[in-house]
């Protein structure tokens, strides 16, 4: 979801109240001793606020943590020792000011979308440097129109966006070095799924220049809308090869002969071992080996998605890891969070309908289409490694260089 920079403003800054519950329990809290970096973590996400913990204090070893979240903090996150770790104080004046006496903080680094306008504010009027990071936000809206949206940017030391975009959005009206484009979310990548290399290589040559696409763990009520997607691309790639991954592997060889029936060219994994040069259909009937079907397809249709149906659907960042671009239907199911990444970075192709199943294969096939997508879509499982140290190694040389004057 992208924002505006008008839905960043928290509170106005003549909201004054008695101080807040969570100040009052922030406040109480036993502050370690040392250097404080306070992270102010609106993402929700929050593993990605205990990632740039990490790699801060493996940097600055004597540097303490105190992490505020929305909601109340998992209890598996995993911080520094003696870190402290609660929900977000009120963004009112008298919570903000009894929080920042207390702990004092070094330095205070806000993660996400808002902008806590009482925190920035108070921060700047006692000399705390504030960061902003893991933001992001279009040009579609008329960027800083407000002098008070200006201000409270002009107070923040650096920013980290998410995408050029939200860089373009704001480098008319804020010095270009404090504004850094991190390339991605802060999220810990995943282990990209593995495959025998010697398997990969046997079955590039066995498809050889042929185009490729796979539909993952396809159910039987998607089943007529893959193969008259398969067919109607066939009309532009007659050589079109289709990996058919069924739902659930043991229906692989039911599979198989009633596609013979109705006179397709299908062979399997799991009897032929490989493709032959006539094969219109691949059955791979093995899920242990989806590292492989990823690798060899640069197109993936993520089964289940247009139904709703499957029992064992895919992550789409399965594949966008291996670089297959991801085409999806309108039911993304427990997976919501990792199209929504793929759709804000233009990496992956929604789909309606069967009609819009076909046309959009069509297109993909083209390899130039689908390798802009794999492109944006790799960015996106990959980036969040790159994005946590370029955050990280930035936080941690302010507060070396602040730490070094003699702020401490």
């Amino acid at each position: 979801m992208r924002y505006t920079l008008s839905s960043w403003i928290k509170r106005p800054l003549s909201a004054m109240r008695p101080t807040g519950p969570r100040a009052r329990d922030a406040a109480a809290r036993e502050r370690p001793d040392g250097p404080l970096l306070w992270i102010w973590d609106s993402t929700g996400a929050k593993s990605g606020a205990a990632l740039v913990a990490r790699r801060i204090t493996a940097r600055l070893p004597n540097l303490q943590i105190a992490l505020t979240t929305t909601g109340n903090p998992p209890d598996d996150l995993v911080l520094p020792p003696d870190s402290l770790c609660l929900p977000s104080p009120e963004d009112r004046p008298a919570s903000i000011k009894l929080v920042l006496t207390a702990w004092h903080p070094e330095m205070i680094l806000i993660l996400g979308n808002s902008l806590p306008a009482v925190l920035i504010t108070e921060a700047a009027r006692r000399d705390i440097p504030i960061a902003l990071a893991d933001a992001q936000f279009g040009t579609g809206v008329g960027a800083l129109s407000g002098d008070r949206m200006a201000g409270l940017l002009g107070r923040l030391t650096r920013i980290y966006l998410r995408d050029s975009d939200s860089r373009r959005a704001l480098e008319r009206r804020l010095p270009a070095e404090r504004i850094e484009v991190s390339d991605g979310a802060l999220v810990e990548p995943a282990e990209p799924l593995t495959c025998s290399e010697v398997e990969r290589a046997s079955m590039a040559d066995a498809i050889g220049a042929r185009p490729v696409w796979l539909a993952t763990s396809v159910p039987h009520e998607e089943l007529a809308a893959v193969l008259d997607a398969h067919s109607y691309a066939m009309r532009h790639a007659h050589r079109l090869l289709l990996l058919l991954a069924p739902d659930h592997d043991a229906d692989g060889a039911a599979l198989a002969k009633d596609l013979s029936d109705q006179g397709w060219s299908v062979t399997r994994r799991s009897l032929e071992g490989e493709p032959h040069a006539t094969t219109e259909i691949f059955i791979a009937d093995d899920a242990q080996e989806y590292g492989l079907w990823y690798r060899l397809a640069p197109l993936s249709y993520m089964g289940g998605t247009l139904s709703g149906m499957a029992q064992s659907p895919r992550a789409p960042l399965e594949a966008a890891a291996l670089g297959s671009a991801v085409l999806h239907g309108p039911h993304l199911g427990r997976e919501r969070a990792q199209y929504i990444r793929l759709e804000t970075a233009h990496a992956c192709r929604g789909i309606r309908t069967e009609d819009d199943f076909a046309d959009a294969l069509a297109d993909l096939i083209a390899p130039d289409r689908a390798a802009h997508l794999a492109h944006n879509a790799w960015l996106v499982s990959s980036g969040g490694a790159g994005a946590v140290e370029t955050v990280a190694g930035g936080i941690a040389a302010l507060l070396e260089e602040r730490l070094t004057k003699g702020g401490a």
